[in-house]
């Protein structure tokens, strides 16, 4: 479960990544979201997230770090019922018309998050 974590920790730092070098990436991605479906689909997938770096913590580098973190998805899960598709649609507009420098600055938590997971869920090295 820990070698999942920090491969997921990996895909959120790339995208993070990709998202300053072309924030039309984050864009694109933030389009996909915007149907009922997929909305309720990102829920679920924060609250696995949540559970799953929940569950890693205790065998993690940094145990209450990533308790804390596990937080930061499922709060944003509990959100999505009460937002709305609408707000959603609403929000990605209303960014997508901000430029990509804020859309740049918005790929700085992914890569804060993403590395605090890689970070505290790398496999431990092995003396040579």
């Amino acid at each position: 479960m820990k070698t999942l974590a920090f491969v997921i920790g990996l895909y959120i730092l790339a995208v993070g990544v990709i998202g300053m070098i072309a924030p039309s990436s984050l864009i694109w991605i933030a389009q996909r979201f915007t149907t009922p479906m997929d909305w309720y689909a990102l829920a679920a997938v924060r609250i696995a997230l949540g559970l799953l770096l929940l569950s890693v913590a205790k065998a993690s580098r940094a145990p209450r770090t990533l308790r804390v973190v596990a937080f930061v998805p499922l709060i944003a899960a509990l959100a999505i019922p009460v937002l709305g598709v609408e707000h959603a649609r609403a929000t990605v507009e209303w960014w997508m018309a901000q430029g990509s420098g804020l859309i740049r600055l918005s790929a700085v938590p992914l890569l804060a998050l993403g590395g605090v997971i890689v970070y505290a869920c790398a496999p431990a090295r092995r003396a040579v």
